[in-house]
């Protein structure tokens, strides 16, 4: 089960790449077609602040304006820290895992909300890890948390078109379950 620990774990260690970005390697491509370094972070720095009004009972379409604003200016490090620590605010409230977001994709309870947010920065860490040529190890735990929560999803995820190709079919269960669930979210590890 994702939880609030589970989000502290991969802020941090998502925060902790963007501490390393040299200056030189904002405009590098990500695996994400078509993102930097810098597009891919704006991305999670958004998304976390997104999270963080729609916590605070943002309607859908103060939402996607969140979305459209690029959050983070002339000081990225301190921006992204800004916004994980605004969404970790919000999902640390009693009861949010029952509150409804009003989220673009959709009404949903914070604990759904709760496992998008984990499992994206769990993928976008090591698509930043991929870039800027860092170590791509993820948090063993968190991404077993992750596959028990989207395993069940795989088939929609594969047709949905969110995940770039979605699984190749080319990694066998008895792969490493980072694989497996990199793969399944449209990477190539």
């Amino acid at each position: 089960m994702i939880t609030t620990d589970s989000l502290q774990t991969v802020s941090d260690g998502f925060s902790g790449l963007v501490r390393s970005v040299g200056h030189d390697q904002w405009s590098l491509p990500t695996p994400c077609d078509g993102w930097t370094v810098r597009q891919l972070v704006g991305h999670v720095a958004s998304g976390s602040e997104m999270v963080a009004v729609l916590g605070d009972g943002a309607s859908r379409n103060d939402a996607i304006t969140v979305l459209g604003v690029d959050h983070l200016g002339d000081d990225p490090v301190a921006a992204v820290d800004g916004a994980l620590q605004r969404q970790l605010t919000v999902f640390d409230r009693p009861d949010i895992d029952v509150q409804v977001f009003h989220h673009p994709a959709g009404d949903m309870p914070g604990s759904m909300v709760l496992m998008f947010r984990v499992s994206d920065l769990l993928v976008h860490h090591w698509d930043l890890a991929r870039a800027i040529a860092a170590d791509e190890s993820l948090d063993a735990s968190v991404v077993r948390e992750v596959w028990e929560s989207v395993a069940p999803m795989l088939p929609m995820m594969a047709s949905s078109g969110v995940f770039g190709e979605g699984p190749s079919g080319t990694v066998g269960a008895d792969a490493p379950l980072q694989s497996r669930l990199l793969d399944a979210m449209g990477r190539r590890p």
